[in-house]
Parts: C-alpha cells; sequence; structure tokens
C-alpha cells in the first residue's frame, strides 16, 4: 500500500467528483452530517422516505445508514435502499448506533450485516462489542468503558472475519480491520466525547471517501485520519474561554483546512499494524 500516495488521490478525487452520500439517518444529528460532507467536498442528500430510498440509492456514490433515531419506516428504506446499493457495487456505511442498548437495533444492524450489503462499519467499542457478540447490554448510545490495545485489535478483527466487512471502532484511539489486517489510528480530541454528533459525522467522512477510494479499507482509514486531524486543529484554535460550543463551531472549519490543505495530513500520519 503506497499510503501518501493512496490517500492524496482519494483527497483530490474527494474534491473533484463531489460523490453524493445518501443519508438515512437520525434527526439528531442530520444537519451536522451534512456540513461535515460539504466541509469536505461532498454532496449530502438525506431521504428517508421508503417510497424514494431505492431510488435516491441508485444515483448515489455511498449510503449511509444511522441507526440514532431507528423506527419501522426508516428500517424499511434502509433494507431497500441497501439492496439496491449491494446490485449497482454502492459502498454502504453502516452506523449502529446504540445496538448495545436496544434490542431492536441490535437484531435490525445484525440482519443488515448478515444481508451481506455492508461495506464498512463505523462505531464505537460498546457498539462494536454488541454486534460482535449479539448482545445487547448497556445504557445510552455513548461507550462507558474503553478497551485494552490488545483486546480492540482482536475485536475489529473478529467482527470484519464475522461480518466479512471493514470494522471501524473510534474512540481516544481508532481501530480499524478488514479481517486481515488491523490497525491503530491515534487522533483526534478530548473535547469530540463533548459534542453532540461526533460519531456520526466521522461516519460521514468515512462514506465520503470511501466513495472515491479503490479500495474500501484505504478509504476507511483515510476518513477516521481526516476526522481525527480536523479535532486537533480545530482544538487548537480555541480560546481560553470556549469550549464544546465552538469547538463543534471549529470542527467545520478543521474539516474543510485539512482536505483542501492535505499535507496536514501526510505531516501527522502514524498508523501502527498489528497482526
Amino acid at each position: 500500500m503506497n499510503m501518501k500516495g493512496d490517500f492524496k488521490q482519494i483527497i483530490e478525487d474527494l474534491q473533484s467528483t463531489k460523490p453524493v452520500l445518501h443519508h438515512i439517518t437520525n434527526y439528531v444529528t442530520a444537519d451536522d452530517c451534512a456540513g461535515a460532507a460539504l466541509a469536505v467536498g461532498a454532496s449530502p442528500v438525506m431521504a428517508d422516505a421508503p417510497e424514494e430510498a431505492a431510488e435516491i440509492t441508485a444515483g448515489s456514490d455511498a449510503l449511509v445508514l444511522n441507526l440514532g433515531t431507528l423506527n419501522e419506516s426508516h428500517m424499511e428504506a434502509m433494507e431497500q435502499a441497501a439492496a439496491t446499493a449491494s446490485e449497482g457495487n454502492i459502498p454502504v456505511i453502516l452506523d449502529p448506533v446504540g445496538v448495545m442498548s436496544s434490542n431492536m437495533r441490535l437484531e435490525f444492524a445484525i440482519k443488515l450485516l448478515e444481508s451481506g450489503n455492508i461495506t464498512v462499519v463505523r462505531g464505537n467499542y460498546s457498539e462494536c462489542k454488541a454486534l460482535l457478540e449479539q448482545e445487547a447490554d448497556g445504557r445510552g448510545v455513548d461507550s462507558v468503558t474503553a478497551p485494552s490495545q490488545g483486546e480492540a485489535l482482536k475485536l475489529v478483527k473478529d467482527a470484519a472475519q464475522q461480518y466479512h466487512c471493514i470494522f471501524a471502532m473510534t474512540g481516544a484511539v481508532d481501530y480499524i480491520s478488514d479481517g486481515k489486517r488491523a490497525l491503530m489510528i491515534n487522533g483526534g480530541h478530548p473535547l469530540m466525547e463533548r459534542i453532540v454528533g461526533a460519531g456520526c459525522m466521522t461516519t460521514t467522512i468515512v462514506a465520503a471517501c470511501v466513495a472515491v477510494a479503490g479500495e474500501a479499507m484505504t478509504g476507511a482509514m483515510l476518513g477516521l485520519i481526516i476526522m481525527g486531524q480536523a479535532a486537533e486543529l480545530s482544538a487548537g484554535l480555541l480560546e481560553k474561554k470556549d469550549g464544546p460550543g465552538m469547538f463543534k463551531v471549529r470542527l467545520i472549519d478543521g474539516l474543510y483546512h485539512v482536505v483542501t490543505k492535505w499535507n496536514l495530513i501526510m505531516d501527522n500520519l502514524n498508523p501502527e499494524k498489528a497482526n
């Protein structure tokens, strides 16, 4: 893998082609995800009606399925859209929000995964663990514990092998695996835990990169790196009086600056490989 060359090409393609990202997502962070997509050069569309989900997906470059405010209508639309995406070789990125806290969410996420239509899963530790163990045992949608490095690498690799797709697990350190390779990526900032939508926006950035990447694993890696670098850059622009609110505003600026000055990524790139 020519990491620097591949990443450079993905960012150039992202800027030039402006991939359309169809989101079937939640009403809490839809605006955040749309803003993040535009900041990196993608074109977001939010369409969750079953009557048009397949049609919108067919004209898109990637599909994002976010389970944050799941209901029967969303589930119907997601299944139709995912099937259409699979037929058209369109990547599908699943954000399994809160699957550790609800049997309905967990069962539906597993159904999507077992359909074979999912390209990448982007979730936190608790969500990825619930999917691997197929057991809901949590509260809320946030991860309350952090795994050891060895545990995290094993989890993403086992989950990727079980569901035959890429697993990207985000937190203080990010981990990603395609079932063969497993890597850890440092980056981000603690303030990401104090704002609404950091995880959902990360999923959108991953989708944007995967949409134009020749290989989904490389695209998903770059998406995680862009988000981490944007968070670090944004935190560095804050003044002493600022907090999570201004950090979130700056995060959109950070995403824009990272992808328009891609050398920011190259200067700070240090993913570590594990077997």
